[in-house]
């Protein structure tokens, strides 16, 4: 048991830790991604009955690579803890 009141749970800690990564990877993959693609390029594809303008490509974008980068990250978490709960993990070759 923690002696420190404001200490997070392990699932609180990784929670953060999955947050922050794919924050990160979302910022630079946005970053990335409209250098090379204009949101009027993409605004052409979108119905017209979309009300939606170039902030919202960015935004959707972003929000849709936070998504992405967050699932891969999880995922991440998921199989390095089940690596761990192996008997056989420490073990030597």
């Amino acid at each position: 048991m923690s002696t420190h009141p404001h200490e997070l749970t392990r699932r609180a800690r990784a929670i953060g830790a999955v947050a922050w990564a794919s924050f990160l990877a979302a910022s630079v993959g946005t970053m990335f991604f409209f250098a090379f693609v204009a949101p009027d390029d993409l605004l052409s594809s979108i119905p017209a009955g979309a009300h939606l303008d170039r902030l919202g490509v960015y935004s959707l974008g972003f929000f849709g690579l936070w998504a992405l980068s967050a699932l891969a990250s999880a995922l991440t978490l998921y199989i390095h803890g089940q690596s761990n709960s192996r008997p056989d993990a420490g073990a030597q070759s």
